[in-house]
Parts: C-alpha cells; sequence; structure tokens
C-alpha cells in the first residue's frame, strides 16, 4: 500500500468449487481435500501453465490446500509477478506446474472477481436431454454439449436445472444423447460428475445413478 498507493492481489485465473466425498469419490480420491479446478480462464496464468479442469489443487506454492476456501486466501496474498508452484491431481497423477500470478483488476477488487436433435425421453438420473447445434456451441465457445430440457428426481434434487449444459461425465466430453445415456447406464451404482455450464459459470455436480 505504501509503495503503490493501492493494495495489490495475486489472481491465478480459476474457478474452484469445494471437493465433496461424492466427487472425490468419481474421480477416484481416497480423500476429499483440496480444490476443484471447474473452470480455467483461457489465457490466464493457470491457462499457459497448463492446468486443466477437473484438476484437484492440493498445493499452491508449497502449501497445502486443505479445501477450497485455502486457494483464494494464499492466491489473494501472492504478490503479482510472483512464480509459484502448483501441485495437483489430474486423473490419478500428481503433477506439478509452475505459473506466474497476475494482478487484480481495481474495478474487481470493489465488487469481487466474476466466477467466470432432441431426447423427449427421461433418462435414468431424470432428465430430459438435446444436443446444442454448432451455432449455440460457437456462441457459447465451447465443442458440444448437451441442454437440460427437464430434470426431475435425481438430477433435480442434486441442483441440475433446465437450460444447463452438460459438458462431460466424469471428465469425459458428452456430445450425444446416446453417447451420455451411455456412461450413465455404465456406472449404475456409482457416483458420476457431471460438468455443467450455467451462464458465465462452470460447475461439478455429483448425481448416484441409481
Amino acid at each position: 500500500l505504501r509503495a503503490g498507493g493501492k493494495v495489490s492481489r495475486g489472481r491465478i485465473g480459476v474457478v474452484i468449487q469445494e471437493l465433496t466425498k461424492e466427487l472425490a469419490e468419481s474421480f477416484g480420491l481416497a480423500k476429499a481435500m483440496g480444490a476443484l479446478v471447474s473452470a480455467v480462464e483461457k489465457g490466464g496464468p493457470a491457462d499457459k501453465a497448463g492446468i486443466q479442469p477437473s484438476d484437484v489443487i492440493l498445493k499452491y506454492d508449497d502449501k497445502v490446500v486443505n479445501d477450497s476456501s485455502d486457494l483464494p486466501r494464499l492466491v489473494g496474498a501472492t504478490k503479482p509477478g510472483s512464480k509459484v508452484n502448483i501441485q495437483v491431481m489430474r486423473k490419478g497423477t500428481l503433477k506439478d506446474f509452475m505459473l506466474t500470478v497476475s494482478g487484480l483488476p481495481d474495478e474487481k477488487l470493489a465488487r469481487g472477481e466474476k466466477r467466470k436433435e432432441s431426447s423427449e425421453n427421461v433418462n435414468r438420473i431424470g432428465m430430459a436431454l438435446s444436443e446444442i447445434n454448432p451455432d449455440q456451441a460457437k456462441e457459447l465457445e465451447i465443442a458440444g454439449g448437451l441442454l437440460v430440457e427437464d430434470a426431475q428426481g435425481a438430477a433435480l434434487r442434486a441442483g441440475v436445472r433446465p437450460g444447463d449444459i452438460i459438458l462431460a461425465v466424469n471428465n469425459q466430453e458428452v456430445t450425444s444423447v446416446e453417447r451420455f445415456g451411455k456412461a450413465i447406464d455404465n456406472n449404475r451404482g456409482k457416483t458420476v460428475a457431471l460438468l455443467i455450464r450455467r451462464g458465465e459459470n462452470t460447475t461439478y455436480i455429483p448425481i448416484k445413478v441409481e
């Protein structure tokens, strides 16, 4: 504050969420700890370093990240321009990435950084889905996905809403209703993690497949 006349806070360009016991199970992790990356800002520090959605951040600058609330505090306290090592778990393998922390723009300091054809049948977990067309995918800047037209049963209880877009099941991209159905059928009795796009945000939602 004395040197620059303002408070400088670090940022790495990721959207994170809590890694629940159910999500940890779906990712094959023995313990629910760390911060789950649900989205990576294109061109941001994390993206440039190679961090991807579905990575679980376990250490930041050699400090253990026990849960998702630890990471914003650690990143925010880092001086912009600093190089830090980040350890993640990716599909059962530990990986380390070195990135350069950027600064949080002044206007975001004031308000908080903003987190960034059809099937008529309801599937096993309570969703009616349709495939988004190329124009929709281009507008949303995604490769593809499935539009949730209706949500009931297990999907509704888990928090899925009509209008959500399903991008992946257990880290596997889904671009067709048929492929989604097969992925669900192959996980009967297990918990699956759906990567959901809702507005500008992406988040993982765990659902038990009965």
